[in-house]
């Protein structure tokens, strides 16, 4: 058939991680934490506006994972002349607390 050139770039390599090692990504930890404490940081921030400030950094309890640095940025949403502006999260890191 004709896909073969772009199905061999969707296998995973075999030198890839074992599922439970820890990798470090552009994203750091955001993967490994659950999309309730995730939404947890988004909404204690205020609603984003086009003037107010473009990223933040909110630190949430994330179950097991402990202590996490969600770092969030504004995006826009464009349709037609209405903009819609929203928070999404970029990035999470494990913060690190020595009295844990």
């Amino acid at each position: 058939m004709g896909n073969n050139r772009l199905a061999r770039t969707c296998q995973i390599p075999t030198n890839a991680a074992a599922p439970g090692d820890i990798v470090p990504t552009e994203n750091g930890i955001l993967g490994r934490v659950p999309g309730v404490y995730v939404a947890q940081a988004v909404n204690s921030l205020p609603p984003p506006t086009a003037i107010g400030p473009g990223a933040a950094t909110v630190v949430v309890e994330a179950g097991e994972l402990g202590l996490v640095h969600v770092s969030v940025e504004r995006r826009r949403a464009k349709h037609g002349r209405h903009s819609h502006y929203f928070w999404t999260a970029v990035r999470a890191e494990p913060l690190d607390d020595p009295t844990r």
